[in-house]
């Protein structure tokens, strides 16, 4: 790959249309009111399977939580304000580390400071251990992991370390279960139906606590199995069949001390389940060596209201009321299809830690301060009762415990504030009755609004899981609160290829024609573009699966050569933001960020590179998209009266997601900088798509940029937008041969690169 870098530095006015994007999440928002009670923290974004551990985030010795949801690795950490009373605090986000499949905290080198433990995407065990200076609110933590465990080989065996690999289904113990002082590890054998201890020797080898290895001491942890249908086999394990798969599923396990007698008992749960079993340990009476269960129950716990209604449930001990005892949490240990509302069960420990009295508090812990509709929102904002003001519709999954995930919801959310001080009241959970008709059975809906038949009033579309596009036309007409009927249930009547499901459609006049064109965003991550041919709503034509490259993927950078991972649920949006008379391009991803894209003045047929800038981390780096969660659906409007557009996020977990500008206005005009042009062409020879970026130092400003062959004949253009990183430019219908990219700054000075073009 050969880069030539050109400097040129001038001086100029830049126009005041030229404003930076400044955005940044806010937890609070505007006011939401359910009925007549307020929701006092309506932005969280919802929960479906949270996990939660203990930690000190701000070093004032008190234990804060982490909640981390394993349906879309979101590590969202609350503050301890007192007892229990907790705060959601997005700023420490940023210092945590990125985890997948579960997020455990424990001390492992016993220096009083909670070390993080999560799987890799491998499956691998990954510790980072906690670094963070004693009573200093900045965490800090250093990754160590992929960790090994010594295996039983004698020392003349080539490979004496195995991975600590877990099943991503299931939730391992990790605490001191022998009591020696370090650390152990639990988990199930899903070969054998048995769980398996990984005992650290650092207490019987005398090691300093900063060193440690575990090693796999007992198969058959207990000395029981169990049945295929969950039934407790006490006194039995099948060493024999240790070798032979018998199925492939999940577990979770929580161990502590029930009876104050020194051993741990046994909490388990399977998947497909919901409940519980209690193992009790008979080690110290007996006064084995090993760990033995003798007696179990199936109700759990006995004594309250039993944990019997989340399929596949889970266990945390943290101490939530803030008196010092470990109390018990339960929710959903699954990536999808749980219980995802009234399924964060709270019990308060009126006993001690190593003798528990559970008792039932609520279902509804942390959920009760916050927004969550189940799963899969996608909000889009119109104004329903032509007040002048724009209300908000949330599709939504309803639970998929009493939908099943096939007829999804829209709730109504009307604006009951003022023209600079939105309120929004929820109105209606089930607006329009799509779920109560077994005809449509829609899933997974992603709404949209727009005047599709140029009639003067926005009509409704609705995108699918199929892939198709509902459209609901608007009878009421101009200025009247919406009147929505069917007109089609295929809007587009094309043919759909692999990979084009869930459909998320956005309305926009691309060409300026004055018909409304579509962009469709798919699970695939990539987003098409049709052609409105006039001013009816079944005349369109595909123009390209490609609009501006733009895509909803990540890029892997585990696998050579580099490709895109093969699903993004691309949700195209296309707005001004900051009102300077320039459209920005947003889609929301899979992965927990929206992309933007600055697409003005250019052809759907470049490939813009995203612009990493405008939206920002709560703190610490400030410099990287923040991670939202999974299925991002961006939404916006004007609600403040100040011209720049507030922002709402749709999520996978079920809730909402709120963004401001950190703008007060427009930026001043004539503001003089100084421009240094240094752009790279990479790469160079190129067959596909070359990319032409900006380079270190150079500046911000517009840039003219055209692609000519050696007579001079203009092969193709585009440009640079302020504040634009770069742009691809396709060149695989090119000849073989010697190019040249023009560069053209706004005052009119240009240089060019050479450019190979090798099929």
């Amino acid at each position: 790959m050969r880069k030539l870098i050109l400097f040129l530095t001038v001086f100029f006015l830049l126009n005041s249309a030229d404003a930076q994007l400044n955005y940044r999440s806010n937890s609070k928002g505007f006011k939401v009111f359910d009925g007549p009670n307020q929701i006092e923290s309506p932005f969280w974004g919802g929960f479906n399977s949270p996990q939660f551990q203990h930690m000190d985030l701000n070093g004032d010795k008190l234990l804060d939580i982490i909640v981390f949801d394993r349906y879309d690795s979101k590590v969202m950490p609350f503050l301890r304000l007192q007892n229990d009373v907790f705060q959601y605090a997005p700023e420490y986000e940023a210092s945590l580390p990125k985890g997948l499949y579960y997020y455990k905290t424990a001390d492992i080198n016993s220096d009083g400071k909670w070390d993080i433990f999560t799987l890799s995407e491998s499956s691998n065990l990954l510790i980072y251990i906690n670094q963070t200076t004693s009573g200093s609110n900045k965490l800090k933590f250093n990754g160590i992991g992929p960790w090994y465990y010594r295996n039983q080989f004698d020392s003349s065996f080539f490979n004496l370390y195995n991975p600590l690999s877990f099943s991503k289904f299931d939730m391992p113990e990790i605490s001191d279960i022998d009591g020696d002082g370090d650390l152990d590890i639990l988990s199930y054998d899903q070969g054998n139906y048995t769980y398996r201890l990984f005992k650290d020797v650092r207490a019987e080898k005398k090691w300093s606590k900063d060193t440690f290895e575990f090693q796999i001491m007992d198969v058959c942890f207990g000395y029981f199995n169990e049945g295929f249908d969950n039934s407790i086999l006490l006194g039995e394990c099948p060493y024999k069949d240790k070798l032979k798969p018998r199925h492939t599923g999940g577990a979770t396990c929580l161990m502590y001390d029930a009876d104050a007698d020194g051993d741990k008992e046994l909490m388990i749960s399977n998947i497909g389940f919901p409940r519980f079993t209690y193992l009790k340990n008979g080690k110290t009476q007996a006064k084995t060596y090993y760990d033995t269960m003798v007696a179990y129950d199936t109700i759990f716990p006995r004594n309250t209201v039993a944990a019997n209604q989340i399929m596949f449930p889970a266990g945390y001990l943290v101490d939530i009321s803030g008196d010092g005892v470990q109390d018990l949490v339960i929710a959903p240990n699954n990536f999808t299809d749980v219980k995802e509302t009234n399924q964060i069960w709270y019990y308060k420990n009126l006993g001690q830690s190593n003798k528990p009295n559970f008792q039932y508090e609520k279902s509804n812990l942390l959920t009760e301060k916050t927004l969550d509709l189940g799963a899969r929102t996608a909000p889009v904002f119109v104004d329903v009762d032509a007040d002048g003001d724009q209300d908000l519709l949330v599709a939504n999954n309803g639970d998929f415990a009493a939908t099943k995930g096939v007829r999804d919801h829209i709730a109504l959310f009307e604006n009951t504030g003022d023209s600079k001080n939105p309120v929004y009241t929820i109105k209606d959970r089930n607006y329009m009755r799509f779920s109560d008709s077994p005809d449509l059975a829609y899933q997974h809906m992603i709404p949209t609004v727009g005047d599709i038949d140029s009639d003067g009033d926005l009509d409704l579309l609705i995108g699918l899981i199929n892939g198709r596009i509902v459209l609901y036309e608007n009878v009421a007409g101009v200025n009247q609160p919406v009147k929505w009927t069917c007109k089609t249930r295929d809007l587009l009547k094309v043919s759909l290829e692999m990979g084009e499901t869930n459909a998320a459609p956005f309305l926009y006049d691309y060409n300026a024609d004055g018909n409304m064109d579509l962009l469709v965003g798919y699970y695939n991550g990539r987003i098409s573009l049709f052609e409105a041919g006039n001013k009816s709503y079944n005349n369109y034509t595909l123009k390209t699966r490609n609009a501006w490259g733009a895509r909803g993927n990540e890029w892997r950078v585990d696998v050579s050569p580099g490709d895109w991972k093969s699903f993004g649920y691309a949700v195209p949006r296309v707005t001004d933001l900051n009102g300077d008379g320039k459209k920005e391009f947003l889609v929301g991803t899979a992965y927990g960020y929206t992309r933007l894209y600055q697409i003005d003045g250019h052809p759907y047929t470049d490939s813009l590179l995203a612009d990493t800038s405008w939206f920002f981390e709560y703190t610490v780096s400030d410099s990287t998209l923040p991670k939202l969660g999974s299925r991002v659906v961006p939404a916006f409007a004007e609600l403040t009266g100040d011209s720049l557009q507030e922002m709402v996020f749709g999520l996978g977990r079920g809730g909402l997601m709120w963004a401001n500008s950190l703008n007060s206005k427009k930026l001043s005009s004539n503001v003089n900088i100084t421009e240094s042009v240094a752009a790279n062409l990479y790469p160079n020879p190129g067959s596909n798509i070359v990319v032409l970026s900006r380079g270190k130092g150079a500046s911000t400003a517009d840039w003219k940029i055209e692609l000519y062959n050696l007579q001079s004949q203009l092969q193709y253009q585009t440009h640079l937008g302020v504040n634009e990183q770069g742009v691809g430019i396709p060149i695989q219908d090119l000849s073989n041969g010697v190019y040249f990219v023009k560069i053209t700054n706004a005052v009119g000075q240009s240089s060019s690169i050479k450019l190979l073009v090798q099929h």
